[in-house]
């Protein structure tokens, strides 16, 4: 199956209206056929790489050490420091089970090696985790990151990139994290980007709802205009706007459907996360459909809705 025909089989469900028992068989035979030609494409790698996810997942302390490992042995400033808490967490943790027996004695030697020499160690550790990333996390740099984005818009791709980074804690953080995704939203580079409101705003409080809804809202027609600004082949870029946690459900469905419904930004086609762990996700579904009918029929643009999974639910669990 190629992007071509997939794209001909969804004009042909568009040009000729089926009803919604058969647009639900529709959709999980295109769901079946795209899974098969994803994994017929699969490199051996990649298939072992996903082996060992699903032993991690399935490995509750290697998962915790995982954890804690990207969350401390990277930040200390020397790799003395850094080597000192990679071996107190191999000594409370334990080497991962899901970990094959070579990576078992690697880990093992390189816990006893960093003792004498943490300058060489902390940076083989540091190289491999980037290593085993580097299929999914592209580096942010220009230099680097350029190339990869030219390569797969030759190959017919488009890309969704999504800046990450750590939660921010003020407005001058925050400031600086906008700026940042406006910069790639005006590079030529980039059409489709991802963002969430707590990249963009710091002070979420639903106490303080009005106030909240108003800071997010403004920001977000920031990014909106940057996008009507920097067309791509007569198009807006492509902003979708993330989902992170609970907290920010109501507060993003409510600013995406305010900001649409703008005059100014009526034509423009956008897209919005659900996560599908969510009890309240279907509720807000529904709401997002029958606004999206009502805006269509005025004459805006049409909106775009990805159900994902989720990833927070451990958070969401402790939170609740």
């Amino acid at each position: 199956m190629t992007i071509s025909s997939i794209q001909h089989r969804l004009d042909q469900i568009r040009q000729h209206p089926i009803d919604d028992e058969a647009l639900v068989d529709e959709a999980v035979a295109l769901a079946a056929d795209l899974l098969k030609a994803a994994q017929s494409e699969e490199r051996s790698g990649e298939r072992r790489q996903a082996k060992q996810m699903a032993r991690m997942m399935n490995d509750p302390a290697g998962k915790a050490f995982t954890l804690a490992m990207a969350d401390q042995v990277f930040r200390p400033p020397t790799p003395a420091r850094s080597a000192a808490q990679f071996r107190h967490l191999v000594e409370g943790y334990g080497v991962p089970d899901y970990l094959s027996l070579p990576e078992k004695i690697a880990m093992r030697a390189g816990a006893a090696a960093s003792v004498f020499a943490p300058e060489i160690v902390i940076p083989a550790i540091t190289g491999a985790m980037r290593s085993q990333s580097s299929s999914v996390i592209l580096p942010a740099e220009d230099a680097k990151l350029k190339p990869l984005l030219a390569r797969r818009k030759k190959a017919g791709m488009r890309m969704n990139l999504n800046q990450l980074g750590e939660a921010i804690l003020g407005e001058n953080e925050a400031e600086h994290r906008i700026q940042a995704v406006i910069s790639r939203l005006e590079s030529p580079d980039c059409d489709y980007l991802s963002v969430k409101i707590s990249a963009i705003f710091s002070q979420i409080h639903l106490v303080g709802e009005t106030e909240t809804l108003a800071r997010i809202t403004d920001r977000l027609r920031q990014l909106y205009r940057v996008a009507m600004q920097n067309p791509v082949n007569g198009r807006p870029k492509f902003v979708n706007l993330d989902m992170e946690e609970y907290r920010d459900l109501h507060l993003t469905c409510d600013a995406f459907r305010e900001v649409l419904d703008e005059p100014e930004f009526m034509q423009l086609e956008a897209g919005i996360v659900l996560q599908a762990y969510l009890p309240d996700s279907l509720s807000a579904l529904q709401g997002l459909v029958e606004w999206a009918d009502r805006r269509t029929a005025a004459g805006g643009a049409g909106i775009k809705v990805r159900l994902v999974k989720g990833a927070n639910l451990a958070m969401e669990k402790v939170d609740a």
